[in-house]
């Protein structure tokens, strides 16, 4: 009912491996060409919004630390969210403000998400496009 291919010899079971592979390769290859290059948003060393000058840290102080584990717990069903995936941007305002920004691109344009902490109170902003522009929160 069933014919079976028995495949001899070395150099023929070399030889289909390596035809196999040769497929897999130009394949793929040709799948990646047609990806979009994803659009990058460079964070700026400042920038204004909402009336306030916002400057960007270098890294997490331990009162930064403190401030996104505190957003955490009050909002567990945030943690392993795509929308705050990675090492956000830190951006320090005054009076003891802070925005913790995440943006990924996307092949239509970038998705940014943002804490921000200001006068002992949260809030999560989400948008599209560049999020360190004058009119963006």
């Amino acid at each position: 009912m069933f014919d079976m291919v028995i495949i001899q010899g070395r150099f023929t079971k070399c030889s289909l491996l390596l035809t196999c592979g040769l497929f897999l390769a130009v394949g793929c290859a040709e799948e990646s060409s047609i990806l979009p290059d994803l659009p990058r948003i460079e964070a700026p060393e400042s920038f204004q919004a909402d009336g306030l000058n916002w400057q960007r840290e270098d890294g997490f102080s331990g009162s930064d630390t403190a401030v996104l584990s505190r957003f955490f717990q009050l909002q567990p069903g945030m943690q392993g969210s795509p929308a705050v995936a990675g090492v956000p941007v830190i951006y320090h305002g005054v009076q003891n403000r802070r925005r913790f920004y995440w943006v990924q691109g996307t092949a239509d344009g970038p998705l940014w998400s943002c804490v921000e902490f200001s006068q002992g109170r949260y809030q999560f902003l989400e948008g599209t496009g560049n999020p360190y522009q004058t009119d963006s929160p």
